[in-house]
Formats: structure tokens, C-alpha cells, sequence
């Protein structure tokens, strides 16, 4: 159903209306539904790594955990509810806001939905192509992070104890390193922006292989949007 080759902005929107949704939703149950759908679709459909999965949802989980437990406390709402079913509302809409996110961002090639931004939502492309280069640094950024600490990992004696290799690569220097790093990759990236004409004031420009909606990315919205209406007037 989310397949990378359905068009970026269809995915776009139908993931905010899924947000939407979920923000307006009131039923535990609902959200709960929604929440077990969302996670077929990463695991069954779309074959994420379950390790991949577990590392990407870790931080909504986190979050919905620090969010929602003072609500445990409270004794009733204003609607009449329990804290604990607000606590489960909160932190359920917390989940399924990370696994729609999950979802989007596994699915989708950064490059084509920057550029289907720019062409096509007409969005500034200083702003989309910038923080398409900040995006891919990351990756580069993480890796190395690791060889970093990898490095000083094997520059320790070898009866060093459990802690000392645990903290190994995390001192200042290795920020530093980290940080000219980044530095240079940035210059690097806003000399090739520069070459592009990102530098100019002039319309969205040129460029090669834009994402189109289809047929395809039609049905994949309106089916989606009417599967949340009915389970709205449903439930």
C-alpha cells in the first residue's frame, strides 16, 4: 500500500490526515487498532528490519511514556474519563504519530520528495534543498561517530576497564573531530548548491525526474481517507 514508487506529496498528506485523526481520535481502542495496522504495514508489507523497527520506534516510545504518565495521576478529566485512560490515549496517539512518521520516512526517496516540493508544491528550494543536505549528512555523521570511537577504543591499554572502553571516543576530542568534520562536509555542500544555482533568486529552475501523481497514487489516497471517515462515524 505505501510503496516507495507511490508519489511523495500523496504520502505526505495522507500522513498528516492519519495525524489528524489521531489527534481528534477519543477511543483507546481506535488508536490501539490504528497503531497494529501502521506496524503490519512496516513489518509485513514493507519487510523492515524488526532490529530497524525496534531502534526508529525506541524514542516515540520513550516519549510517550515521559508524556503521558502524569495524566496516570489525575483522578478525572472534564469529560469524565480516568487518568489512566487518558495516559493510554496520550501515549497511544504518541506511537501512532512515530509509526506514521516510521512509515513516511521508509518509504520515501529524500530526493524525490524535495523535488517534488519544489516543482510541484513550489515550496523555496533554498529552504528544501538545504535541509535535504542537512538530512544526508546524518548518516555520514553517525558512521563517523562510530570509527571515531572505534579508534579509540583500540588506542586503550588492554586492561582497561568495562567503563573506560564504554566512554571511549565521547571526550571533547572527539567532538571536535565530529565537528570540523561537519564543518567541512557543509562547505562542501554549499559550494555544490552554489554550482546548481541554489544561490539565485529566480523560480523553482530546472531538474530531471520530478515525481507525477497517478491513478495509482489517487486510489491509495482515497482509499486511505475513506477507511479513516468510516472508522470515525463507525466507532
Amino acid at each position: 500500500v505505501c510503496s516507495s514508487d507511490l508519489d511523495p506529496l500523496a504520502k505526505l498528506a495522507v500522513a498528516f490526515a492519519v495525524i489528524a485523526f489521531a489527534t481528534l481520535s477519543e477511543r483507546a481502542g481506535e488508536l490501539a487498532a490504528l497503531a497494529i495496522l501502521l506496524v503490519f504495514l512496516l513489518l509485513g508489507v514493507e519487510r523492515v528490519a524488526p532490529r530497524r523497527f525496534v531502534l526508529a520506534l525506541a524514542p516515540f516510545l520513550f516519549f510517550a511514556v515521559t508524556s503521558s504518565w502524569i495524566y496516570a495521576a489525575a483522578p478525572a478529566n472534564v469529560y469524565g474519563w480516568t487518568g489512566w485512560q487518558v495516559a493510554l490515549a496520550v501515549g497511544l496517539r504518541t506511537v501512532v504519530v512515530g509509526l506514521v512518521s516510521m512509515l513516511f520516512a521508509f518509504t520515501t526517496e529524500p530526493g524525490d520528495l524535495a523535488r517534488a516540493l519544489v516543482h510541484r508544491a513550489r515550496l523555496p528550494r533554498r529552504f528544501v534543498f538545504g535541509a535535504l543536505a542537512a538530512i544526508q549528512f546524518l548518516p555520514t555523521l553517525a558512521q563517523e561517530a562510530q570509527m571515531a570511537r572505534l579508534v579509540a577504543r583500540a588506542a586503550l591499554p588492554p586492561d582497561a576497564s568495562r567503563l573506560t572502553v564504554a566512554l571511549a571516543g565521547l571526550r571533547a576530542d572527539g567532538a571536535i573531530a565530529l565537528l570540523a568534520g561537519a564543518i567541512r562536509r557543509a562547505g562542501i555542500a554549499a559550494l555544490a548548491m552554489e554550482l546548481r544555482g541554489l544561490s539565485t533568486t529566480g523560480g523553482a529552475g530546472s531538474a530531471w525526474r520530478v515525481p507525477r501523481a497517478g491513478w495509482r497514487d489517487a486510489a491509495f489516497a482515497a482509499v486511505a481517507l475513506a477507511a479513516l471517515t468510516l472508522s470515525r462515524f463507525l466507532g
